[in-house]
């Protein structure tokens, strides 16, 4: 077994999904959390002198000055979504063949069309959460549950392949983790019909139950 070590700030953020993959995927491995103290939440203000100092020092130089990074037996993978694709192809979670690996990626990718226009509302002076919540994230949803197994061949609770991928996690975390308005997300997921059938499967699943009753308490 390889030994791991996942670094990344003590919140949520942009290493939680690899996180949780690795908690499902029964890897052993290191979650090293940076200290972070928030001084002005809206700004985006924090204090992270170890990371600062880390950073200064030039430990970081293989991650480009950044976290996550994932370090295995030495080797350091950054970028988020290059760290989620690699434990995915490690631990057999991006399916059976490259069609399964593909249509997997292209549910990610469309997760993050959906973050991208979330963002965009977000940032815009006049845009209206409320309706994005109630109208567009909804339509949305439906709309990526096109990419996933066909109906007449969906006889699990998983979205490509009939077993656990790195598909189900993106829409667990997308859905349970990503938005600030959880309710709001809450509302939007239950007019969908196999993505929420995965969801709530997934978030039903005693090893992820354990890792969320046992994690950190972050503001992020």
């Amino acid at each position: 077994m390889y030994k791991m070590k996942l670094v990344y700030f003590n919140v949520k953020g942009l290493g939680e999904t690899s996180r949780i993959l690795l908690t499902l995927a029964g890897a052993e491995f290191e979650d090293y959390r940076y200290p972070l103290q928030v001084v002005d939440l809206a700004s985006y203000k924090f204090i992270k002198t170890e990371f600062d100092r880390d950073k200064a020092n030039g430990k970081l130089v293989k991650s480009q000055g950044k976290v996550p990074y994932l370090e295995v037996d030495g080797q350091v993978i950054s970028q988020s979504k290059a760290i989620e694709r690699y434990i995915s192809r490690r631990f057999n979670l991006l399916g059976d063949d490259e069609i399964s690996a593909a249509r997997i990626d292209s549910i990610g990718e469309g997760i993050r069309d959906i973050k991208d226009l979330y963002f965009k509302e977000k940032r815009n002076p006049d845009g209206d959460l409320e309706k994005w919540f109630s109208e567009v994230l909804p339509d949305k949803l439906n709309s990526l549950e096109n990419l996933l197994d066909d109906e007449t061949l969906f006889t699990s609770d998983h979205a490509v392949g009939g077993k656990l991928s790195y598909a189900d996690v993106l829409l667990y975390s997308f859905l349970r983790e990503f938005f600030d308005n959880k309710e709001a997300a809450g509302r939007a997921e239950e007019e969908t019909t196999r993505i929420k059938k995965i969801v709530r499967s997934l978030s039903e699943n005693n090893v992820l139950k354990r890792y969320l009753a046992n994690r950190p308490e972050t503001v992020l």
